[in-house]
C-alpha cells in the first residue's frame, strides 16, 4: 500500500493488514482500537442485554489495555468475548469479520476507518515527538480529554502544541480536522501523554 492508497482507502481490512505487516501499534493501541470499534456499535445491537454486555466488555478491554492484567470474569452473554482473546492479532481479525456482512457493520464502516486514521495517523509519516512540546498546558488538555473521553479540546490541544514550538504540520491538521473523532489511543493525545 502506499501512501496516497492509505489516505484513500475505506477498506478497514486492507488497512488492518497493512498495518500488521508493518508492526505498528502496540497490543494496547489495538485493545484500544477494539474497544472503540465496538463501542461505537452499542446503539445499531438490538437487545439491551448485548448493549450492557458489550458495555461491560469494552470497559474490561480498556482496563487490560491500560493496566496488562487480563480480566478473570467475562460477560456470558453476546456480543461474542473474542476481542477479549489474549493473542491481540487473532482478536483484532476476529473483530473486523464480526463486522463483515452485517447491517451494523456495513453501517459502521466509514467510522471504523476513521477510527484506524485517529489511532495510527499516517503509518507513512512517523512524528517525532519532540519533548520540548510536552508542556504543562498540553499535558494537562490532553489528560482531561483522556480521562473524560471528551475530545473536543482538541483544536486548543493543538493551539497549545503550536504554542510550544511543534512544526510538523500534521500534528495541528490532526487536531483541527472537522470531520476526524478521536478516542483514547489516538495517536496525537498519546504522543503527548508518553503513551506510544
Amino acid at each position: 500500500m502506499t501512501e496516497d492508497k492509505w489516505l484513500a482507502c475505506k477498506d478497514r481490512r486492507k488497512m488492518v493488514k497493512h498495518l500488521k505487516r508493518r508492526a505498528r501499534g502496540t497490543d494496547r493501541v489495538w485493545r484500544l482500537f477494539m474497544a472503540a470499534f465496538w463501542i461505537g456499535n452499542v446503539p445499531l445491537l438490538d437487545l439491551k442485554r448485548d448493549r450492557t454486555t458489550l458495555v461491560k466488555r469494552v470497559t474490561m478491554l480498556e482496563v487490560w489495555a491500560e493496566t496488562g492484567a487480563h480480566p478473570k470474569r467475562l460477560p456470558k452473554h453476546r456480543p461474542p468475548a473474542v476481542f477479549l482473546n489474549s493473542d491481540v492479532w487473532e482478536a483484532v481479525a476476529e473483530t473486523i469479520r464480526a463486522a463483515e456482512g452485517v447491517a451494523w457493520g456495513e453501517a459502521a464502516r466509514p467510522r471504523h476507518v476513521a477510527l484506524l486514521r485517529d489511532i495510527f495517523g499516517n503509518p507513512f509519516r512517523p512524528v517525532t515527538f519532540s519533548p520540548s512540546w510536552r508542556t504543562d498546558t498540553a499535558v494537562s488538555l490532553a489528560r482531561g480529554m483522556y480521562e473524560s473521553r471528551d475530545f473536543s479540546a482538541m483544536p486548543i490541544l493543538a493551539d497549545a502544541l503550536q504554542d510550544a514550538g511543534c512544526d510538523n504540520d500534521d500534528v495541528p491538521n490532526h487536531c483541527r480536522d472537522p470531520k476526524q473523532f478521536h478516542v483514547r489511543g489516538c495517536w496525537v493525545v498519546d504522543l503527548v501523554l508518553g503513551k506510544q
